[in-house]
């Protein structure tokens, strides 16, 4: 696998840095204008979400205050019109006017027409090409135009599946800062530590394995399907908003379960100048720093820029747990012509952990042993260090007002290392003992190769309006993990009662590796198409379908002394497979549609074998998705609301077969397995997110799931909460208070459980019993949020934030009775200051 040294990859981003930062001082841009006529078929809504997606259609920037539209509608816009004319008509009645120049358009007050003064912006929304609507700067928990789904601009009421939005506005609110806390914000979605870095995402009782950057080539997360494909976790500085889809997404995410798929939309160079500088601090020494720097850089404004530094250094509730987090991102758009446009961007990152075990055991009974929620049990001179880098390039191509081409590709790698001290075992309910220290070093490195191209239109038959996408992607994963041999003092005890008690002196620090994964690739070919036919006024039927190759490649071996032998080699390859989609969108009136769909995703088992030994990869599970539903865009669009009902199944689950002896190797391949099983998740998804009143927000939703593997008849998941609600809300008060916010939210869930069996190991890691029993059960809890926001004067805001108010104490992450137990976090606090010009 190709490697790049921390040097060569900060050319490119050291060259993007300088070309932003000679930017800042640049005027405005000028954006070339469409002179044709265009057919445009806009819903009546408020009138700042009717400009977004007429810019949107258009394809031309526009800048406007967006407090000062705050209550006014639009009728909407039916017709062939020009970007003028198209503007004036939306526009009329409002006392609002379009101003422009050779680049693109500015609102501006009548009155100040008149007396030839321009307005001076404050806040500003920017609408344009690309993959969805911006969110920053709309203070709105409703997005615009999404792309999840749709690979084209789409509103939540025309996408026929649930999608919960994360917009830059609730990511400040709740001082989101990674990918893991976005997604413990979604409605819907809960999440799950895997290890003391790591979190699986969970959705309607599957995982969500399926990940992508603005809409383009799917990506794996974690360690999807058994193998180490990252170990980066995503930094919301580089993204605007996070799109999650729930439910199956094989159309454009590839293979993987029907929990669904998370789209993250960058943060682009924006038509004028702008800076934003955040600083927080909060509870156990955890301090962050933003620094967003954004304009036009050059080319009258054709060439704009984007530089973006942030850095996390902070503690934990655990007892010696430490992160350090330094990021860089920047991005270019140039507008090389009228009609074509090119974005490049680089981000590189790294990570330093101290400290890596967060969890607690049990009980080999499974019961709780109550410890104090600081307990570490790991040492100081454990470590993870991870470097990261990713750059993308895009290309989009406009054919005429119908029909554009888009290009895209993204690089992502990352290298880890790893030096480890967890402990072992359960702990003896009579003796209190039997737990003991462990720990290896390993090394893991990712790389990722994502192409996309697709060609998406509008199209007239009978007289009505339709859109086509065609495309294509292909996704080329390369990994390997190489570990070593346990560490050679890892042989003491451990009283987690009292852990410095048990202290583990600093082993040596060696790379003699006994275990390599090696190759460990993965490739998918993709075909796409996604048809949406306007069969009448009011009801829209969309047909898609995904064409799919599949190739898995590992072999794991062991090394004893100088012999390296292999264990495990699996190659399987999956000829085309078509994953078909299918909905219906009925409008009911302005506000309110009907819909229906039916998805499908299949998910390979390439390390579960079937018999007789060495074995033969088992066909791929397969799932399917029935959803129907109501969609509203209230109060002039201000407001999504979502009523879903959903029905999954999913069949050739992989159990034992009792008929061969069980061979079983960690990530690598097992034998032997039947294809067998069926497993029915059903239930109720509510949501609402946007603005109830001017001022007022929320995001809120109510999940009801039941779920059964009929075949075993037990549940499918019991780390999925049967009721699961989720509601966070602010607003700004009245009159000469004004420039306070208040906020707060909730999340309630009910009882959850594990039970099954674990394993006792030696202190060499060698088993020493296993399945031993174990059942704990994790009852119901509600974790309450608060937030005040004061308003210091037009560019800085202050705001505290404050976690689990009443300080419940509860598992996070319900794991066995050896492992996995995460407590969640206590009571905490965050101060941040956060300025924009």
């Amino acid at each position: 696998m190709r490697r790049f040294a921390d040097s060569q990859a900060l050319r490119p981003l050291a060259l993007c840095i300088h070309l932003a930062c000679a930017g800042v001082a640049v005027a405005m841009p000028q954006l070339a204008v469409a002179q044709t006529q265009q057919h445009y078929d806009i819903p009546a809504g408020s009138l700042s979400s009717t400009l977004n997606r007429f810019a949107q259609q258009a394809g031309v920037a526009l800048v406007f205050q967006a407090d000062e539209l705050a209550g006014r509608s639009s009728h909407g816009l039916v017709g062939n019109y020009t970007v003028e004319d198209g503007f004036a008509t939306l526009l009329d009645g409002s006392g609002y006017r379009i101003s422009h120049s050779d680049s693109g358009y500015v609102l501006l007050p009548i009155v100040d027409a008149q007396s030839g003064q321009t307005l001076e912006l404050g806040v500003t929304t920017v609408a344009g090409q690309g993959m969805g609507e911006s969110t920053e700067n709309t203070g709105s928990y409703a997005p615009g135009l999404i792309s999840v789904g749709s690979k084209s601009p789409t509103s939540l009421r025309e996408t026929p599946q649930s999608v919960s939005v994360i917009t830059r506005q609730l990511i400040e609110d709740q001082q989101l800062t990674d990918i893991n806390e976005a997604m413990k914000a979604t409605p819907g979605v809960i999440t799950q530590s895997t290890t003391f870095r790591i979190q699986d995402f969970i959705s309607r009782g599957f995982s969500i394995q399926n990940l992508q950057i603005d809409g383009a080539a799917p990506q794996a997360l974690g360690t999807a399907m058994g193998s180490f494909y990252s170990s980066n976790i995503f930094d919301l500085a580089e993204f605007d908003h996070v799109e999650v889809l729930r439910g199956s997404g094989a159309l454009f995410g590839g293979s993987g379960d029907p929990g669904g798929i998370i789209n993250l939309v960058r943060k682009r160079p924006m038509a004028y100048n702008q800076l934003k500088l955040t600083l927080s601090a909060g509870s156990w020494d955890n301090y962050r720093q933003e620094l967003d720097i954004t304009g036009p850089m050059g080319w009258d404004g054709r060439l704009r820029g984007r530089l973006v530094v942030a850095n996390t250094d902070r503690q934990y509730f655990v007892d010696k747990r430490s992160t350090e987090k330094p990021l860089v991102y920047g991005v270019m758009e140039a507008d090389v012509s009228d009609d074509d446009m090119l974005t490049f961007g680089v981000r590189y990152n790294k990570s330093h952990e101290n400290g890596t075990q967060s969890s607690v055991p049990r009980y080999s009974n499974g019961a709780d042993l109550g410890l104090p929620r600081h307990t570490g049990l790991t040492q100081n001179w454990a470590f993870a260090d991870t470097t990261a880098r990713e750059y993308f390039a895009k290309y989009d191509h406009r054919f005429n007002d119908d029909w554009k081409l888009n290009l895209s590709y993204t690089n992502i790698w990352d290298v880890s290392w790893f030096k480890t001290a967890t402990t072992l075992n359960a702990v003896d309910p009579n003796t209190h003992t039997g737990v003991v220290w462990y720990g290896t070093q390993s090394r893991q490195e990712n790389e990722q190769h994502l192409y996309d191209v697709n060609l998406a239109g509008n199209f007239q038959a009978f007289g009505l309006d339709h859109q086509l996408v065609l495309g294509a992607d292909y996704q080329r994963i390369d990994s390997r993990w190489l570990g070593t041999a346990p560490h050679a003092t890892a042989r003491g005890p451990v009283d987690v009662f009292d852990p410095d008690s048990t202290p583990w002196e600093e082993p040596a620090n060696h790379t003699d590796y006994s275990r390599d994964y090696n190759p460990n690739a993965q490739r998918q070919y993709g075909l796409y198409s996604s048809l949406r036919l306007q069969l009448a006024e009011p009801l829209h039927l969309i047909l898609g379908a995904r064409a799919q190759r599949y190739h898995f490649n590992q072999t794991y071996q062991t090394r004893s002394g100088s012999q390296w032998t292999p264990v495990s080699d699996v190659d399987q390859r999956i000829g085309t497979k078509v994953t078909p989609f299918g909905g219906i969108v009925y409008d009911l009136n302005d506000e309110w549609s009907a819909y229906a769909s039916y998805s499908e995703i299949y998910k390979p088992q390439s390390n579960k074998l079937s018999g007789p030994q060495p074995g033969s990869p088992l066909e791929p599970m397969t799932g399917k998705t029935y959803e129907t539903g109501l969609k509203g865009e209230l109060f002039d669009g201000a407001l999504n609301t979502n009523i879903a009902l959903y029905y999954t199944t999913r069949e050739n689950e992989a159990v034992r077969d009792p008929g061969y002896t069980d061979s079983s190797n960690l990530f690598a391949g097992s034998c032997c397995y039947l294809s067998n099983g069926k497993v029915v998740s059903k239930g109720v998804d509510i949501e609402a997110s946007g603005e109830l009143m001017p001022d007022w927000t929320l995001i809120g939703g109510y999940t009801f799931n039941l779920n059964r593997n009929r075949s075993a008849d037990s549940p499918l998941s019991t780390v999925m909460p049967k009721h699961l609600f989720k509601l966070y809300t602010t607003y700004r008060l009245p009159g000469m208070l004004q420039d306070f916010k208040v906020g707060g939210g909730v999340q309630v869930q009910s009882a959850t459980y594990v039970s099954g069996t674990a394993t006792r190991f030696n202190a060499d890691g060698s088993v020493a019993q296993s399945d031993v029993p174990f059942d704990f059960s994790q009852g119901g809890y509600a974790t309450w949020s608060a937030l005040l926001d004061y308003k210091l004067d037009e560019h800085w805001d202050l705001t505290l934030n404050g976690n689990n108010l009443f300080d419940k104490k509860y598992y996070q992450t319900v794991g066995t009775s050896t492992y996995g137990n995460y407590y969640g976090d206590p009571r905490n606090f965050m101060l941040t200051l956060r300025g924009t010009y």
